[in-house]
């Protein structure tokens, strides 16, 4: 996850500027993710996702296994409990490239590259798939690898993240798809990473899918501020 996220922060900041119309803004559903790590734990956890994009907040309300919310704006990961912050974290991963922003914002099928530096190099079909390889510009090429995008349907399937070595470091597959209003948004999503220990798995499903709502505005842009 740290490489994912180091990665992620190296393609933001190398983004050049790029303005188009929007469709949707808000997504709203029940989430559930469960890991298994190398190491043999496992955990299971359940709540609400709320994401609107011109917030750019992803906002957990979670219930399960305790009731605790979840605030990601800009770098920083907040947990809260009895509406107190009891949890400050760094948390590279840029929110403009989560499934709930690319997805609002049509740019989930090639996961945002077309508006980084990010070139493809390569294109093939297997079947109804077609996999497209992204290349990163020869000034970052020592610290990113390829990624590897695959289509179906012109829906995303899978991304691979691949080391500067061509050695594969994570894996995400996008499946069981909810339409909504015009709106694809993945009903399951399955990441692989790869460590020195083995493979860590994280499955997040999401179920009642709401696109666009005008309720909850709370939720939507919940505020840290005034919160100890």
């Amino acid at each position: 996850m740290r490489n994912i996220c180091r990665l992620l922060i190296l393609i933001f900041f190398f983004t050049p500027v790029c303005l188009q119309a929007q469709q949707f803004f808000r997504i709203r559903a029940d989430v559930s993710v469960k890991t298994k790590l190398s190491s043999g734990d496992q955990s299971l956890t359940m709540g609400k996702i709320y994401y609107d994009r011109n917030e750019k907040k992803i906002i957990y309300d979670l219930t399960f296994p305790e009731k605790n919310i979840l605030v990601t704006a800009d770098t920083i990961t907040y947990r809260i409990v009895d509406n107190q912050i009891i949890q400050r974290s760094f948390s590279p991963s840029i929110v403009e490239f989560s499934v709930f922003h690319l997805a609002l914002s049509s740019h989930l099928p090639e996961f945002g590259l077309k508006r980084t530096q990010y070139e493809i190099s390569k294109v093939a079909k297997e079947g109804q798939m077609v996999i497209t390889t992204w290349t990163p510009p020869d000034k970052l090429a020592e610290d990113l690898g390829n990624i590897l995008i695959s289509v179906v349907d012109r829906k995303l399937y899978a991304v691979v993240f691949l080391s500067p070595d061509g050695s594969v470091k994570s894996k995400q597959f996008f499946e069981d798809y909810i339409e909504r209003d015009g709106l694809a948004f993945p009903g399951k999503i399955v990441e692989i990473s790869y460590s020195p220990e083995g493979e860590n798995y994280q499955i997040m499903s999401f179920k009642n899918l709401v696109v666009d709502e005008l309720e909850n505005n709370h939720m939507y842009s919940f505020s840290v501020d005034g919160l100890r």
